[in-house]
């Protein structure tokens, strides 16, 4: 390979790494964290290089496999596994004198209308009678009153919030809460309101080696659409067999999209399929502009049965270039 080729394809490889290794930071960063022990056998090194090399070694491995495969349906797998579950949001801790510890936990940090509000409120210490609640936009200074009442403890001892979702509310909100002036705690959140939902999707079809999944979606911004879902088993625990994804222009009203799934992803024999976890970004129009983002799913959507036998089982076929990518990511990870 010539030296220039070689390094345009290095930078190339580069790039597309740092994106992909965000992509996935940023989803493990609102998601439960799964870790995967391997048990190897290797010369023993100095504990600081051997953390150094892992830490490079393993996402530059993980994406070499996956350029092999076909990126508009990734396998589930330990290293993705978090993609597939609701992101978990920590609980806002704040502890006092005397032992006292106030604990705020908001079922999750972004919010879509028409989701309501829910955060669960624990206080170590001390047995207040009653919390007093605000909600605020922090998008004026000073802050702006949006809802404001008082809370009485559960039976177990938990204060529970249940807020009702607003048309009007601003994407950036605070949830405070307190028994009395420097006793309480407070969390920040997002409340959009979408851009886009689900609302229906079609009869599941072969076509060569793929299944393919339509959605009918509902549109109210056009634009960029990157569209990622959880094609599982309907079961209960529910089984996750493969992230769907794709990106799709799209005009407002109601449209059309197909996500596909490969054969490779899926089960040998006929299986109840359902869809869940899907996520509707629109891309922001100019730099700078915010993400807006679609309506989630309340619950997971079945889809019926499905024939795996329909498809052709002919190998994913990867191009030139992501042959020559993982080649070099491979040879990078040794």
């Amino acid at each position: 390979m010539k030296p220039k080729i070689f390094l345009l394809l290095l930078l190339s490889v580069g790039g597309m790494l740092a994106i992909w290794v965000w992509q996935r930071d940023s989803q493990m960063a609102a998601s439960p964290v799964r870790e995967v022990v391997k048990k190897v056998e290797l010369p023993p090194v100095p504990a600081a290089m051997a953390t150094q090399n892992a830490a490079l070694a393993d996402p530059v491995q993980q994406f070499a496999e996956q350029l092999l495969t076909p990126p508009y349906s990734q396998a589930v797998t330990a290293a993705n596994l978090a993609q597939t579950e609701a992101p978990s949001v920590a609980a806002v801790t704040v502890a006092l004198d005397d032992g006292i510890v106030w604990s705020l936990q908001l079922e999750q940090y972004r919010f879509s209308y028409p989701q309501p509000i829910k955060a669960t409120i624990r206080v170590q210490g001390e047995q207040p009678a009653l919390v007093r609640y605000q909600l605020r936009s922090t998008a004026t200074v000073p802050t702006q009153l949006l809802s404001s009442g008082e809370l009485a403890a559960a039976p177990d001892g938990l204060f529970r919030l249940e807020l009702p979702g607003q048309t009007d509310f601003p994407p950036e909100l605070e949830l405070s809460v307190e028994s009395e002036p420097g006793h309480g705690a407070l969390a920040r959140l997002s409340y959009s309101q979408p851009v886009a939902w689900l609302e229906h999707t079609g009869v599941l079809e072969a076509d060569d080696s793929d299944l393919v999944l339509l959605l009918q979606l509902q549109v109210h911004k056009a634009g960029l659409y990157r569209v990622q879902a959880v094609l599982g088993l309907q079961q209960r625990p529910a089984k996750p067999l493969a992230i769907l994804q794709g990106e799709f222009m799209l005009q407002s009203g109601s449209q059309p999209i197909r996500l596909r799934a490969h054969h490779s992803v899926l089960p040998a024999e006929r299986f109840d399929a359902e869809l869940s976890r899907l996520q509707l970004e629109l891309a922001p129009p100019v730099p700078g502009a915010t993400t807006g983002y679609g309506r989630p799913l309340a619950v997971p959507v079945a889809l019926g049965d499905f024939d795996p036998a329909a498809l052709n089982r002919t190998p994913y076929q990867p191009d030139v270039q992501a042959l020559q990518s993982a080649a070099l990511l491979q040879q990078i990870s040794r």
